[in-house]
């Protein structure tokens, strides 16, 4: 595909309603658009999709960092194991702007061109605040306020 062929995909995204979005998702993600995914996110993840097939995705660079971290993805005892694959792509809104981290294969996560050890410490980075990593990515289920 050619770059002006893809600069054409990736605009029109932006008339295509809901419905068609998800349809789009489902083609280059192979699952459904999570429920409360907002139009502009969902965009933006299929632009990059799009990208990627056409492009072909990260660069050398890109993947040997993430090559690089020694850490190994461990569930905690007791927990259920949800060992994140090597290239995972998490995606969130915060404040208007939007936060891509990727999973590397050592256990580590790259973010804006650093390497950290845990979802945690971009999310501190990110909010200013603490919060638990997976439920800033959405990777935690919430649980009502009274069952906790």
């Amino acid at each position: 595909m050619s770059n002006t062929r893809v600069q054409l995909e990736i605009g029109a995204l932006a008339d295509l309603e809901i419905a068609t979005l998800r349809n789009h998702w489902l083609r280059y993600y192979g699952t459904m658009a999570p429920k409360h995914m907002s139009r502009e996110l969902m965009v933006q993840a299929i632009a990059y999709r799009i990208e990627e097939e056409a492009l072909g995705g990260l660069s050398v660079l890109s993947r040997n960092k993430l090559r690089r971290s020694d850490t190994p993805l461990r569930a905690a005892p007791g927990r259920v194991d949800r060992t994140i694959k090597s290239g995972t792509l998490f995606i969130r809104e915060w404040q208007g702007r939007t936060i891509e981290v990727i999973a590397n294969e050592k256990g580590g996560y790259l973010y804006r061109g650093r390497t950290y050890k845990s979802l945690s410490t971009i999310a501190r980075a990110v909010t200013g605040t603490r919060w638990s990593g997976p439920a800033f990515f959405g990777l935690k289920e919430e649980k009502p306020r009274g069952a906790r």
